[in-house]
């Protein structure tokens, strides 16, 4: 770093597989279990992990006897790959602190996720308050900090579970980016956007009902009724069970041309029958992260 420039922050991203980059760089740790610990810290959003939590997150059940020592060992071995107070560069201190009877990410550390839920919040309000163009853009802002399904390269139960929430987070964007786009009338955009992802994943309702409205509205009325003959069939084999009344009364709506696909709005539509409380049908059961 070259005399009187800034340095630019360490940043953790997590929305794809893991990374650390410092100046431009990608920063080398030395095995999965650095990878593993790290990871921990990026998804606890800036509170101490207790020593407990991090060994179970990398020994599971069966710990070694040594594990406390090796979990200081490995936050030794952290400092030095990204750098610390000595190094003239963080001056806020080490990126990894200890607090509270553990560890955690200092302030001074970039996260992608965070990064994310802040675009993905904006997105919401501006939908919210009928600013439906500014929405798009930030939810379309919060998708491309995503590189690939959370933390994927990680190996580790405990944190593949911890990323699902990430994942998820991610499908709810899209869904919100959907109801943007056709409030503004983006109905090619819609199907371009979401044909491989509503494929990819069936039994999310509320993405087949925005992939069907889209369709209908654009012309494509046989095809809104095949993508709800194929999300029947996916539920019928995966569940037992057919699709809920929400998806079910908008295949009604497009069988008959009903006029209220074009009188009411999107977010209507897509909540219809929806009882209170429940403005979207969620997923009937947990789903993996889908196709990116």
């Amino acid at each position: 770093m070259g005399v009187g420039e800034v340095a630019k922050p360490l940043r953790i991203n997590v929305l794809g597989p893991f990374e650390v980059r410092s100046e431009d760089r990608v920063v080398a740790l030395a095995g999965m279990k650095q990878r593993v610990l790290l990871s921990s810290l990026a998804l606890s959003s800036r509170t101490a992990v207790p020593i407990g939590v991090l060994i179970n997150m990398l020994w599971g059940e069966a710990p070694p006897a040594t594990a406390r020592a090796k979990v200081h060992a490995h936050v030794s071995e952290i400092r030095k790959a990204l750098g610390g107070s000595h190094d003239g560069q963080h001056p806020g201190g080490w990126p990894v602190v200890t607090c509270q009877g553990g560890y955690q990410l200092s302030g001074d550390v970039d996260l992608d996720s965070s990064e994310f839920e802040i675009s993905a919040r904006r997105a919401r309000q501006a939908l919210r308050l009928g600013q439906y163009a500014q929405g798009s853009g930030l939810f379309a802002r919060a998708l491309a900090m995503w590189r690939g399904p959370a933390l994927a390269d990680v190996e580790s139960d405990a944190i593949q579970a911890t990323a699902k929430a990430l994942n998820e987070g991610r499908m709810l964007v899209i869904e919100g980016k959907a109801e943007a786009d056709l409030q503004l009338g983006w109905y090619d955009e819609v199907v371009a956007e979401l044909g491989l992802v509503a494929a990819a994943n069936p039994l999310r309702e509320r993405l087949r009902a925005e992939l069907m409205l889209a369709l209908y509205r654009r012309g494509s009325r046989n095809e809104a009724l095949a993508a709800y003959r194929d999300a029947h069939q996916a539920m019928t084999r995966q569940l037992g069970l057919p699709p809920g009344p929400q998806l079910r009364r908008l295949q009604q709506f497009v069988y008959r041309d009903d006029p209220e696909l074009w009188t009411q709005s999107p977010g209507d539509l897509l909540t219809m029958g929806a009882t209170p409380g429940d403005p979207a049908a969620p997923p009937r059961c947990p789903l993996p992260a889908g196709r990116f």
